[in-house]
């Protein structure tokens, strides 16, 4: 028993000693954050607008429902018809006639950065959301980014109030008095 809890530690080190670029990674990767892009039929001011009232009207949807302690991902899964009926809703209110296609799918993406976290490049689920021929520019974020900020923010000892957007910042929180965390680890 104690040797079993002994290695569930040191697992649990090694996950936490890892750099916050790896713990994104782990948190897209598995859905804890889940990016949603509104793909705009093109790049006409028209659809710039109709993308962002769309994005605005699945972004609610979302933040209206209730809440059930699921990942993004998992949430999204179970929402996918309000989220779809208020994308259709959006682009119809805004006059938009086109297709109004909303899925859950693997896509790969480049690096990007959002409220100072870098979120590299890779393949990550995401809800995307794709108005009419979807050639224009997109609008990219997080479906719950108030969730993720609020779940993500730390204090580091005396300093200031640090963003790490991973589920192990919640688990290192809770045993970093309990363990030894390197300073310095690469990526698993």
């Amino acid at each position: 028993m104690l040797k079993t809890l002994f290695s569930m530690l040191l697992a649990l080190q090694t996950m936490l000693a890892a750099p916050a670029e790896c713990r994104t990674v782990f948190a897209m990767k598995t859905g804890v954050l889940l990016r949603v892009h509104v793909v705009a039929q093109d790049d006409t001011a028209e659809m710039q607008r109709v993308k962002c009232c769309v994005r605005d009207a699945v972004l609610a949807a979302y933040a209206d429902a209730p809440k059930d302690g699921q990942t993004m991902l998992r949430r999204a899964e179970g929402l996918m018809p309000e989220l779809t009926r208020a994308a259709v809703r959006a682009a119809r209110d805004e006059s938009f006639t086109g297709a109004v296609e909303v899925s859950l799918e693997q896509a790969v993406f480049d690096s990007r950065t959002l409220d100072g976290i870098t979120i590299p490049a890779g393949e990550y689920p995401a809800l995307m959301i794709r108005l009419g021929d979807a050639r224009g520019h997109n609008w990219w974020g997080l479906l719950d980014p108030r969730l993720a900020l609020d779940s993500a923010a730390a204090w580091q000892g005396d300093g200031p109030l640090l963003w790490d957007w991973s589920l192990s910042a919640l688990l290192e929180a809770l045993v970093r008095p309990f363990i030894t965390i390197p300073e310095e680890a690469a990526c698993p």
